[in-house]
């Protein structure tokens, strides 16, 4: 059974502690996964249908019943399975490399300015107390730190001393 990682995130988190999906959502975020409420509640979704999720309805006096998602036994068992599996190494095609091709320097200009701001926001959140999450951030971090660097370098490459674009 294929499962994202996103949603193999989302069964270890539950795993640990029965959780909402908002509550998902913000401990994702915390440890520097991002998505949306709707990726987090149609993903539980499909677990549940699944059978490797359940969820319990708690009342609440006033508001809507809470929805808990729990991990069914199923679920540990798919979980502890994932523990198995071979890793990889992504291959980078993205937009950056279509614009290298394209020699575009106003493009990379607008990256490093991007990458730059990024790297200050992670460098506040690398200060978190649960060492997974610091992990996770730290990770980004030095990914944010490499395509910086990377983009320097195309850009240096692209303009010659006077100015004008090597390629076009």
């Amino acid at each position: 059974m294929y499962l994202s990682n996103l949603q193999l995130i989302m069964m270890s988190e539950v795993n640990q502690q029965q959780s909402t999906g908002y509550e998902l959502t913000k401990l994702l975020l915390d440890k520097g996964w991002k998505a949306s409420h709707q990726q987090i509640y149609r993903d539980m979704s499909k677990l549940e249908k699944l059978g490797l999720v359940s969820l319990e309805e708690v009342p609440q006096s006033g508001k809507p019943d809470k929805k808990l998602y729990l991990l069914t036994s199923t679920g540990k068992e798919q979980l502890t399975n994932a523990l198995d599996s071979e890793p990889s190494i992504s291959r980078i095609q993205d937009e950056a490399l279509v614009h290298l091709f394209l020699a575009n320097s106003y493009y990379f200009e607008q990256l490093k300015n991007l990458l730059s701001d990024q790297i200050t926001t992670m460098s506040n959140q690398a200060k978190k107390t649960d060492i997974l999450s610091a992990l996770a951030v730290s990770r980004e971090l030095n990914h944010l730190k490499s395509e910086y660097d990377w983009t320097v370098q195309v850009l240096q490459e692209l303009t010659l001393k006077d100015g004008s674009i090597k390629a076009a």
